[in-house]
């Protein structure tokens, strides 16, 4: 594959990636591909596909030495990034077509069986670059097939300014959901503002009105030390990934890593404030009864076990009882557990995936009767999470 005129785009863009776990799981090379030795089709660069979740991405850039006269950059962002890109991501697209599954070998570099979705629906996304100090120009910011397929049309620093935003794929697709449906429908307002005001006033979750440059404000938040301490919980489970032993990507570790790739972005932030407060009460040794919230979108619970330094020694016990008694209360089809204790000036995090359906358990439901275990008064109950 030809990696001329975007080899440092490339890199810097699989360096992001790296840093992400879920993208760092779920992200492959399309050199991986299996394709006729003997075609010259061009591909685009990466893909990602997580189940119902999917991304073909396209890089190119322009080198840094190329004279430019007048017209020349509108025309290779014509001819290069629009009309190419576009090309190669539709043969990826066809090539995508023509699999029933794939064996691909992921970031952390474990094999993973993937089965591609309807590559029709896999969201298209062109990134390119200019050199720095580049003059004012006008690009198009997505591209209609001729088949109705949608492309998304990006500056690299847009990009990356989006991904920093949004850390899950599911948050991703969500977000280009709402950059397709409000570029189709207020086309020349949605050329005047910029990308940062698009990304704000998805933020404010304004999807109706028209674009406007007063959103790039609300952009400008980063989340403050709610998305720091999840942060911190996801790196954790990023190492033991990386750590793990087997060369496949089939251990609980990426079953919880898939549920939370799966979280909409209302409950992943009812998740990462359940985090926070259960690394507060750890840090401060304080006992706490466990933080829950389930999606019936998905039927996974999620509970967040925090765990005072006297009980350390019962901690993996208690995190797998109550695990299961909450799978079992709410009928859930899978239950993560999250377990957080001190050791040293450090906290450890262990993770728990149970996966199945919940048979009739009288002795289950007579402790749950006497002995309850989870949060009566102070629960909340906001559809359709489950706190």
């Amino acid at each position: 594959m030809d990696t001329s005129g975007r080899s440092s785009l490339l890199q810097e863009f699989t360096t992001q990636q790296n840093e992400n776990a879920f993208l760092r799981a779920f992200s492959f090379s399309t050199i991986q591909l299996p394709a006729d030795s003997t075609s010259d089709v061009e591909l685009a660069d990466r893909v990602i596909i997580m189940d119902e979740i999917g991304f073909i991405f396209q890089l190119i850039e322009r080198e840094q030495k190329v004279a430019s006269k007048s017209g020349d950059l509108e025309k290779w962002i014509t001819n290069y990034v629009v009309r190419r890109g576009v090309k190669q991501i539709q043969n990826t697209r066809d090539l995508l077509k023509s699999y029933m599954s794939l064996s691909l070998v992921n970031n952390f570099g474990h094999r993973m069986l993937v089965s591609p979705r309807d590559p029709d629906l896999l969201v298209s996304v062109i990134v390119y670059r200019v050199p720095p100090k580049t003059r004012a120009f006008r690009a198009a910011r997505f591209k209609m097939n001729r088949n109705g397929g949608f492309v998304h049309i990006l500056r690299d620093v847009d990009y990356f300014d989006i991904v920093h935003h949004f850390v899950t794929p599911a948050e991703l697709t969500s977000y280009f959901g709402f950059r397709r449906d409000i570029l189709i429908d207020w086309d020349s307002a949605a050329a005047a503002v910029s990308e940062a005001a698009l990304i704000g006033q998805y933020l404010l979750g304004d999807y109706s009105s028209p674009p406007d440059q007063r959103f790039e404000r609300a952009s400008r938040s980063h989340g403050g030390p709610t998305a720091c301490e999840f942060s911190f919980v996801l790196d954790s489970l990023a190492s033991t990934i990386a750590s793990q032993e087997s060369d496949y990507a089939d251990t609980d570790c990426y079953e919880v890593l898939a549920e939370l790739a799966r979280l909409a972005r209302y409950e992943l932030r009812a998740l990462k404030q359940q985090v926070r407060l259960a690394l507060e009460a750890v840090r401060g040794n304080r006992l706490e009864l466990p933080y829950r919230m389930a999606s019936p979108r998905t039927s996974t619970g999620f509970l967040v076990l925090p765990i005072t330094k006297e009980f350390h020694d019962k901690a993996s016990i208690a995190l797998r009882s109550l695990s299961l008694a909450s799978k079992y209360e709410l009928d859930l089809e899978r239950q993560i557990g999250i377990g957080m204790w001190r050791n040293s000036e450090f906290v450890d995090i262990e993770w728990i995936f149970l996966n199945g359906s919940n048979l009739s358990d009288p002795d289950l439901e007579e402790r749950l009767a006497h002995n309850y275990p989870f949060r009566r008064t102070s629960e909340q109950r906001l559809p359709p999470i489950f706190v």
